[in-house]
């Protein structure tokens, strides 16, 4: 999966890749490094990286923002998917309109956070997707009313597939 992060106003590239198990091969800005990463509770993760084990406390705000604390330093982001991304620089978050929720990955439906007919906001989370042994709420990028829901929770989804669409 490839993702954005913005830390500090500077773009960085990030792709992560299951190898297997709790294995990871994350790529920072073309710099590949190797992780063992557990999740032990909701915001605690285990994270085994050159032969030091760090805790890592992570923190999902609002509008794609994070607080990340690994050995007491606090580390503030935004984090997207680049689907996202492109979408808001074309002008599409909290646009009027239709919005079709997909999988950004494969994974398993969760949670349905809202039900057919049910008004939201833009960046209201309708959806919980587990990938990776982490759940990610996925947002509506307008506002509207749910129209159809093509999922139902516990379903396993592939990338790209159709979750619901908000009109």
């Amino acid at each position: 999966m490839n993702y954005v992060a913005t830390i500090g106003g500077r773009d960085v590239r990030i792709t992560v890749e299951e190898t297997g198990g709790s294995n990871y091969v994350v790529t920072i800005d073309r710099e590949e490094h190797l992780v063992d990463a557990q999740q032990i509770a909701s915001q605690l993760w285990s994270v085994l990286y050159w032969n030091a084990v760090y805790e890592v406390d992570v923190t999902r705000h609002p509008a794609d923002e994070y607080e990340v604390l690994i050995r007491g330093d606090c580390h503030k982001f935004t984090l997207m998917n680049e689907q996202r991304r492109a979408m808001i620089r074309a002008g599409g978050k909290g646009a009027a309109g239709k919005a079709m929720v997909t999988s950004p990955m494969p994974g398993k439906v969760v949670r349905l956070l809202v039900v057919e007919g049910q008004e939201v906001q833009a960046d209201q989370g309708v959806i919980v997707v587990e990938a990776m042994k982490m759940e990610n709420e996925l947002q509506s990028s307008v506002a509207g009313k749910v129209k159809e829901i093509f999922v139902r929770e516990g379903e396993v989804v592939e990338l790209g597939a159709k979750l619901l669409l908000v009109e």
